[in-house]
C-alpha cells in the first residue's frame, strides 16, 4: 500500500504559518504538518510566521478599474494580502455581467504574530470588465480557526442569481482536526453582496485517527441555463469524497448534488464516478472491483438539451503505468440524461503522461520541497489537470490536460517539457477524440482552462518564458477548426517572477525564495459576444512588507479580455 495520494502530500511544515493544530508531531498514518488540498489556504502561508486565527470579516469592497484589453490588477482589497485560484464566468442573459472567485488571504501583524483569515472572495463587473468590485463571501462555517478556498462562481439564468460555491473548513484542537464542509452562497443583485452560504455536504474528523474520516475536496458548480431545457435552472454541484479509518485511506469517488431553488435546497449527494473494470483496475483501499473510486478534480458541464457530463481525473488504470506503482492519471468522463439522478459508467478520455503527480514514485515530474510534482527550475506544485467544458450552441464537449509525454519521463530524474493537450467530444462524452495538441515548444506549460462558444475554442494556460529567467505569462490559444490549428498571444502585459515570491517561500537550498504555491488552477469564459475574459495568478508587481522583512513578488489576481 502507498502511503500518499496527492490528498496527503501537499504541504510541508516549515515553521510556518498555521492553524495551531496543525503543527504537532506526526501522530497518526497522515501527516499532520500535510493539511490536504484546501489550495493551501490552511497549509503554510508565511514561513518563520507564527499565529493564526479566523472570524468573520467585515462587509468590505473595493473597486479596480482599467482597460480590459490591456491588464487590470483587480485585488484592491489589500495589496499586500495574496490572491490566487481565480475561475471565471460570463452572465448568459448579459455579456458585460463578469463574476470571478479566489482564495483571499487577509493578514493581520500583531507584534511578532500575523493572524490569518481566509474567506472566499469575488469579483465583479456590470461593464465588461472595465470596472471591478472585490469582496468577500460569508465565510459560514470557515470562519473560525479555518478558512475558506477553491472558488466556483454561477450563474443561474431561470432565478437571475449569482453563485459562489467553496470549501468551508471548520477546524477544532487535538488530534480530530475538525471538518470541510462543501456550501454555496448567493448573490440576488449579480454579486455585490451574499448571503450566507448554504452547507451542501459536511465532512468530519478528515485530519486524525477518527474511525470514520471523511475529507471533502474541489468542488465545482455549474448551472442549466438552457429554457428548453427540462430541468431548465438546476445547478449541480460536484466534489471529491475522501474516506478514511484511523488514518488510512480507504476511497475517494465523485459525488454530486443538485437544486431547484437558486441554492436554497440540494438534494441527497450521490456517487457518480461510477465503475469500469477495464479502466480502473488499482486499488489501495476498500472499493470495490471495477470502482473508480479513486477519484478527483471534477468538472461539470450541462448540454444544450439539459444533459450533464463531468469529467474527473483517476488513478487506477493500472495498465497504461510504464512504472511499478507509477499512478498515472486517466481522465474520465460520466453523463447523467435524466438531471444527474442516475449516471452512466465512466468512460476514458486520455491516459496521461504524469506518473508521480500525486504518488510518492517521481517517474514523470521533479519533486518539490513538499515532495509535489512541479515544473523544472521552479518550486511551485503544479499537476496535470485542467477542466471540462461546453460550446453552448454547438453541444460540443472539450477537455484539456498538461502532461510531460514531450519530456524526460519514466526516469528517477525527470525533466518537464509539459504542453497542452485537449479531446472533444461530439456525442455528449460517450466517445472522445484521439488527444490534439495545444501547444509545442521546449517551455513549461500550466494550468489549462477551456471554453468554446460558436465553434471557437479557447484556451489559457501559463507558460515558463525561455530566457531561463524563472518567469512566466499568461496565454491564450485559441482556434475555429476543432483544434486543427491553433493561434497563440500572450495576454499577460508583464513577466510574473514566482521564484523571487513575499509569499509561500519554499525555504529551498537552491531558492529559498522561490513560492511553493501560486494556485491550482485559473480561469476563461466566453461571453454572449464571443469575447473571451481571462483571470489568473499574477506575480509582477514588487511589494515590501515591513513586519517580516521581506521583499518580493505579490500573488494578484489579474484580468484581461481579448
Amino acid at each position: 500500500m502507498r502511503k500518499s495520494y496527492r490528498w496527503l502530500a501537499l504541504a510541508a511544515l516549515a515553521g510556518g504559518l498555521l492553524v495551531p493544530s496543525l503543527a504537532a508531531a506526526d501522530a497518526n498514518p497522515i501527516d499532520s504538518s500535510e493539511y490536504g488540498h484546501l489550495s493551501g489556504s490552511l497549509a503554510e502561508v508565511l514561513a518563520n510566521g507564527s499565529g493564526a486565527g479566523g472570524g468573520q470579516l467585515q462587509n468590505q469592497t473595493c473597486q479596480a478599474t482599467g482597460n480590459p484589453a490591456a491588464n487590470i490588477d483587480l485585488s484592491c482589497d489589500d495589496p499586500v494580502n495574496p490572491d490566487n485560484e481565480t475561475p471565471i464566468v460570463a452572465d448568459p442573459t448579459n455579456p458585460n455581467h463578469l463574476l470571478a472567485g479566489s482564495n483571499d488571504y487577509f493578514l493581520t501583524f500583531k507584534g511578532a504574530g500575523i493572524q490569518e483569515r481566509v474567506p472566499t472572495g469575488f469579483f465583479t463587473s456590470f461593464d465588461g470588465g472595465q470596472t471591478w468590485t472585490d469582496g468577500q463571501i460569508p465565510m459560514g462555517n470557515g470562519s473560525g480557526k479555518g478558512g475558506n478556498g477553491d472558488p466556483s462562481p454561477a450563474f443561474d439564468a431561470k432565478f437571475g442569481t449569482a453563485h459562489m460555491a467553496q470549501l468551508s473548513a471548520a477546524t477544532g484542537n487535538g488530534p480530530n482536526f475538525g471538518h470541510i464542509d462543501v456550501s454555496v452562497s448567493t448573490s440576488y443583485d449579480g454579486g455585490l453582496t451574499w448571503k450566507p452560504p448554504t452547507t451542501v455536504a459536511i465532512g468530519h474528523a478528515s485530519i486524525g485517527p477518527s474511525a470514520n474520516g471523511v475529507f471533502l475536496d474541489k468542488e465545482w458548480l455549474v448551472a442549466d441555463n438552457y429554457p428548453s431545457s427540462p430541468h431548465y435552472g438546476r445547478l449541480y454541484l460536484s466534489w471529491d469524497q475522501l474516506q478514511f479509518s484511523k488514518g488510512a485511506f480507504l476511497r475517494s469517488p465523485v459525488v454530486l448534488s443538485y437544486s431547484d431553488d437558486a441554492g436554497k435546497s440540494w438534494s441527497k449527494p450521490v456517487e457518480i464516478s461510477g465503475s469500469n473494470p477495464a479502466l480502473c483496475t488499482a486499488h489501495q483501499g476498500i472499493g470495490a472491483a471495477g470502482a473508480c473510486d479513486e477519484s478527483f478534480f471534477s468538472y461539470g458541464a450541462v448540454e444544450p438539451n439539459g444533459d450533464v457530463v463531468v469529467g474527473f481525473m483517476n488513478q487506477q488504470h493500472a495498465a497504461a503505468w510504464e512504472v511499478p506503482n507509477e499512478f498515472e492519471d486517466q481522465v474520465l468522463t460520466v453523463r447523467s440524461t435524466d438531471g444527474g439522478v442516475t449516471w452512466s459508467n465512466p468512460v476514458q478520455v486520455a491516459d496521461l503522461e504524469d506518473g508521480g503527480l500525486e504518488s510518492i514514485v517521481f517517474s514523470d515530474y521533479p519533486a518539490n520541497v513538499d515532495s509535489r510534482a512541479t515544473q523544472s527550475g521552479f518550486q511551485f506544485r503544479t499537476g496535470s489537470w485542467g477542466n471540462l467544458n461546453v460550446d453552448p450552441l454547438t453541444g460540443t464537449l472539450y477537455a484539456v490536460w498538461t502532461d510531460n509525454r514531450d519530456g524526460t519521463h519514466d526516469v528517477a530524474s525527470p525533466v518537464t517539457d509539459t504542453n497542452v493537450f485537449m479531446s472533444s467530444s461530439t456525442d455528449e462524452g460517450q466517445t472522445w477524440s484521439a488527444p490534439i495538441r495545444v501547444t509545442s515548444g521546449p517551455t513549461d506549460k500550466w494550468f489549462p482552462w477551456v471554453a468554446a462558444r460558436a465553434g471557437k475554442i479557447g484556451v489559457v494556460y501559463q507558460n515558463e518564458v525561455s530566457d531561463g529567467s524563472g518567469t512566466y505569462v499568461t496565454n491564450l490559444g485559441t482556434s475555429t477548426d476543432g483544434g486543427a490549428t491553433w493561434s497563440q498571444q500572450q495576454v499577460s502585459t508583464s513577466v510574473s517572477d514566482p521564484n523571487h515570491s513575499v509569499w509561500f517561500r519554499a525555504g529551498a537550498p537552491d531558492c529559498p525564495q522561490c513560492s511553493r504555491f501560486i494556485g491550482d488552477y485559473i480561469g476563461l469564459a466566453f461571453d454572449t459576444l464571443g469575447r473571451a475574459h481571462m483571470t489568473w495568478t499574477d506575480m509582477r508587481r514588487d511589494i515590501s512588507v515591513p513586519q517580516l522583512g521581506r521583499t518580493g513578488k505579490a500573488q494578484d489576481a489579474e484580468y484581461a479580455r481579448r
